[in-house]
């Protein structure tokens, strides 16, 4: 018995042993091998993950690049088109300026020498394309479209030449109109986008020229003397034409104007305001009227012109706008809008007056200082002959 429980317990004490010995190995074993698979894997997974991160971020970056590609060709396609179109533009503008100067070229030589049904036909085709062309245009309303139709008809077919200087202004006018409009309506309270002249507006600057043109013609059938008819048409226009680019530039002016009856310094766009710009601009606009009547009377057959027309009508356009200029301080009110600090030219609330009595309004200070420009004009071309 003895023996026996001895000899099992050297065995089981074996046993014990060889376990000590061996189950550190295997216990270390298989954990390793059972937790560190899984861990290669984890790690074969990210590394594969990371990589299509990785190609998705490429790839969207590759279309992203694909986008600004097409963006920018369609970017230069546009621009391509925008400078074809600017092309088209300028040719267009130059083809009419072209066949516009040719065609007065050929009015001036052949249309006095035209028979009356002709010459009274073509008149009013000119005076029609004109009246449309600004009623188009939005520089004249319906009634003023209508009433340009007359002034042109009867200037044209009084004269070629006058109806050059009549186009000359309306053009002109219609131009400065137009510019830098958001900056003037900042100024004048009163101010009309498109600058749209109706029948009174029409008639104030072409009334008067009108019949002038009317009468010149009279003149000529009756082999009158016509200087004076001539100086008094281009005395007027030559107001008009000055104390319009007066106005449209100098209001533009940086610098504020003085008045020209106290000199004290006013807002832009204050009636009887003057300016250096728009004291020049007034000197321009009449010479423009004048070496508008001197070209065109030069290619009438038979006809000339002197160079002194350019003179006069530059000091008509300076003396017409200054005359504007006082009758406007003096009889036209002016006054600035509290609120907008804009310049109106009618009484009310909250407009604080700054010159001139609410006698007369801007359409009555232009045919006042015109109809007294070309009647000087008229004298002084009579006594010196300088048609």
């Amino acid at each position: 018995m003895p023996t026996t429980l001895g000899t099992k317990a050297g065995k089981w004490s074996g046993k014990v042993k060889a376990r000590r010995h061996s189950s550190p190995r295997n216990q270390l074993g298989r954990p390793s091998s059972s937790v560190g698979a899984p861990k290669a894997a984890e790690q074969g997974g990210g590394a594969s993950l990371g990589e299509a991160q990785v190609l998705e971020t490429l790839q969207r970056a590759e279309t992203s690049v694909e986008r600004v590609k097409e963006q920018l060709e369609n970017m230069e396609r546009v621009d391509i088109m925008e400078a074809k179109k600017r092309t088209v533009r300028k040719v267009r503008k130059t083809a009419k300026v072209v066949a516009g100067a040719t065609l007065a070229v050929l009015m001036g030589f052949y249309f006095d020498v035209m028979p009356p049904a002709a010459r009274y036909a073509v008149s009013l085709a000119l005076a029609g394309v004109i009246a449309l062309r600004g009623y188009a245009k939005g520089s004249l309303s319906l009634s003023g479209s209508a009433s340009a139709l007359v002034v042109g008809f009867v200037t044209f077919s009084s004269w070629f030449t006058f109806g050059v200087v009549l186009m000359s202004f309306f053009f002109s006018s219609s131009f400065l109109t137009k510019l830098k409009q958001d900056e003037k309506e900042k100024v004048e309270k009163d101010f009309k986008k498109d600058g749209q002249r109706d029948w009174i507006q029409v008639l104030a600057n072409g009334g008067v020229p009108t019949a002038i043109a009317f009468c010149y013609t009279a003149a000529v059938r009756h082999a009158a003397p016509q200087a004076f008819w001539v100086g008094a048409f281009l005395g007027y226009y030559s107001c008009c034409c000055g104390d319009t680019w007066s106005s449209e530039i100098g209001v533009l002016s940086p610098s504020d104007p003085i008045l020209i009856t106290t000199l004290r310094r006013v807002r832009r766009g204050t009636n009887g305001g003057v300016s250096v710009w728009g004291l020049l601009a007034s000197v321009l606009g009449g010479a423009f009227i004048g070496l508008s009547f001197w070209i065109a009377a030069a290619m009438s057959p038979g006809l000339s012109a002197s160079p002194a027309s350019i003179w006069m009508c530059s000091l008509a356009g300076l003396f017409g706008s200054l005359v504007d200029s006082v009758l406007g301080a003096t009889l036209q009110f002016s006054g600035v809008e509290e609120g907008t600090m804009k310049v109106s030219n009618r009484p009310g609330k909250g407009i604080v007056r700054i010159s001139g009595l609410h006698f007369l309004n801007n359409d009555a200070v232009n045919f006042v200082s015109a109809l007294v420009t070309a009647l000087l004009c008229g004298i002084v071309f009579n006594k010196f002959s300088v048609v």
